[in-house]
């Protein structure tokens, strides 16, 4: 069967996109591949595609678990049988995983770069049938890219291994630089390159300048119509601003790593079936889903590089037709941004600090090298030392990128309970119906031991049967603790570690040392070009993005906020002719005209003064404009 017929039978497609028949074709040749394909390019079919007509299966590596699930439950939909490696599975061990995909007629097996360092997984591997192995998300191997994972550089051990097999490599968004350090990194043989533009012409970039992000989400909501990603930093502020959503009326839900599986796969149907509107997420969201009508994107916050920010805008306008996006920001966010970007690493002398505690914790004599791998309690280490947990995952990261050390981290996944009140006391605590009764209405239900011993609560069980994320739970047996109907603790964290090198204090750190210096300038410098693309006002803000993979363009977008592509003419005159019309009903507060107007930045504020100072508006004591010209 022909190329275009399995697009037709499987795809629903009749023509392929842009460089899609041609990435294919050469894959098809046996050749090495890279491919630069923006978002919304379609990378997943060049070698979704081939793995039909070749014999065995493509194998995969992909960055997310969620985009592999993704991914394998839309292939199996559409009858392409697919399968991943389950990082834990109670059902399948993964000996028998790596059985079904050896003997199991699959056609494309996903895999993470982390599974890479199993030896058990790259001894069977070699019997397998692969036909070709395509790398997902492949900027991630560069620390000169966005997004840079440590995992990612042990897909070289494959290229040892299946030297005769094509590789497919694949991302949408790599600076020149990066391009380089992923073809050497890989030692790809003289591959193909395909690269498609980076322009996305349906695409209006807009850059507002704003102190009420909540005010400022809502007004754009009420003027673009249709399906939103709106983007935070943090978990909390994903749920803060999707509960204030949905208080003003909108189809909103929250969307972070915190949810359980169940939920996280109800509401990303939700939204594509449009029963959600707007999904208020972290930036992993949007990433292998396939939505094509998302008419708007905005950010909360400032991204940290280009790359990233012209990843997240791409999922916006895949369907071809007219999207906006938004880069929401105050002045505040620039200097917070430049923080955020040095709290990320560790100092030097931090790394020596926690290098040495290391060494002197499982007793390493200077000169030694231990042939034995190491399982520490992280909280006991902690407590000894002092230290951050987030900053000694920091420092262990570093260590492992420059190959001193290698680690892993494994939770014990449970909760340690004890009841500390009689059975009728809790009976009335289970009343509310808040979070924090359900909890405690489980304990009760699920150990009949609970008021007379302590007892052991699987985390994910719990937070599956209860509906809660994990983070929610958390703050519900957090709410019992304080209120003393329960003692708990929390599951411990266990790391392994397993030294590469001699320990040899200064000299052993010296690669680290370095690393940081590279690694700090090179956050620095994407920090510095997000700050200069939101602080630009003339240049087209879609050709400063252009400008900055190293292309050149033709010509300006003429529709984004630069002063070059200005689109403001007249704009300010109905926004007064609006004003007038709201204001002769009935009085509006600054937060009502808001909500009901679309402007852009500091247009409202200059068309009341005028109004105010022509005495057509004035203001009354509930601080309310109403129209005063009759």
């Amino acid at each position: 069967m022909d190329k275009k017929t399995l697009l037709k039978q499987y795809w629903g497609h009749a023509a392929f996109r842009p460089f899609q028949e041609e990435i294919i074709e050469s894959v098809m040749a046996n050749r090495d591949t890279f491919a630069l394909l923006p978002t919304g390019g379609g990378k997943s079919l060049c070698y979704q595609l081939p793995a039909l007509l070749k014999p065995g299966f493509v194998l995969v590596i992909s960055p997310l678990v969620a985009l592999m699930e993704e991914q394998v439950a839309r292939l199996n939909t559409i009858g392409i049988k697919a399968m991943y490696f389950k990082p834990t599975s109670k059902r399948l061990s993964l000996s028998q995983q790596l059985d079904n995909a050896l003997h199991g007629n699959f056609k494309v097996v996903y895999c993470s770069p982390e599974r890479l360092d199993n030896s058990l997984l790259l001894a069977q591997l070699r019997n397998a049938p692969i036909s070709m192995i395509a790398v997902d998300e492949a900027h991630c191997i560069s620390e000169w890219g966005h997004d840079f994972r440590p995992a990612y550089r042990k897909i070289k051990v494959l290229k040892k291994e299946f030297a005769g097999l094509p590789f497919l490599v694949l991302t949408a968004s790599a600076t020149p630089a990066v391009v380089k350090d992923i073809q050497e990194l890989l030692a790809l043989e003289t591959p193909n390159f395909f690269q498609n533009s980076f322009e996305r012409p349906n695409i209006a970039y807009e850059v507002w300048n704003t102190e009420d992000t909540r005010a400022t989400v809502v007004q754009l909501l009420h003027a673009q119509k249709g399906s939103s990603i709106i983007y935070c930093y943090s978990r909390k502020q994903t749920e803060d601003l999707a509960t204030f959503l949905t208080e003003n009326g909108f189809q909103a839900a929250f969307f972070h790593a915190g949810l359980n599986t169940e939920d996280k796969k109800e509401r990303l149907k939700d939204w594509q079936h449009e029963k959600i509107q707007h999904m208020v997420a972290t930036t992993a969201f949007g990433m292998g889903i396939d939505k094509s009508e998302v008419r708007t994107v905005i950010h909360t916050y400032v991204p940290e590089s280009i790359e990233s920010y012209y990843q997240e805008t791409g999922r916006a306008g895949r369907d071809g037709k007219p999207a906006r996006t938004y880069l929401l920001y105050h002045q505040g966010a620039l200097s917070e941004l430049q923080r955020k970007i040095e709290d990320q690493l560790p100092q030097q002398e931090e790394v020596r600090k926690y290098y040495l505690n290391l060494c002197n914790y499982l007793q390493i004599a200077y000169g030694e090298l231990p042939q034995v791998d190491f399982d520490i309690e992280e909280a006991a280490f902690c407590k000894r030392y002092l230290a951050s947990e987030k900053k000694l995952y920091q420092i262990l990261d570093q260590l492992e990128k420059t190959g001193i050390l290698n680690w892993s981290a494994a939770s014990v996944q449970y909760f340690r309970i004890r009841s500390k009140v009689s059975p009728e006391n809790a009976l009335q605590s289970i009343q509310t119906g808040t979070p924090s009764a359900q909890a405690m209405e489980y304990l009760m239900r699920h150990s009949p031991q609970f008021f007379t011993t302590t007892t052991l609560f699987d985390k994910l069980e719990m937070s599956n049967a209860l509906r809660l994320s994990v983070d929610r739970l958390r703050a519900a047996l957090d709410d019992l603790q304080q209120r003393n109907y329960i003692s708990y603790t929390a599951a411990s964290t266990h790391l392994s570690l397993r030294f590469l090198i001699p320990r040899e204090d200064q000299y052993t750190l010296r690669p680290v040392r370095e690393a940081l210096t590279k690694i700090k300038s090179q956050k620095r410098l994407k920090s510095n070009a997000v700050i200069q693309y939101i602080q630009e006002k003339e240049q087209c803000r879609r050709n400063f993005i252009l400008h900055y993979f190293g292309e050149k363009p033709k010509n300006n977008c003429n529709q984004c906020n630069a002063d070059s592509c200005s689109t403001d003419n007249g704009q300010y005159a109905d926004l007064q002719t609006e004003i007038i019309a709201l204001l002769k009903k009935h009085p509006h507060t600054i937060q009502a005209l808001k909500q009901k107007l679309y402007f852009k930045p500091q247009q409202l504020e200059a068309v009341l003064a005028a109004l105010m100072e022509s005495q057509q508006i004035k203001k009354n004591t509930q601080h309310k404009f109403y129209w005063s010209n009759e």
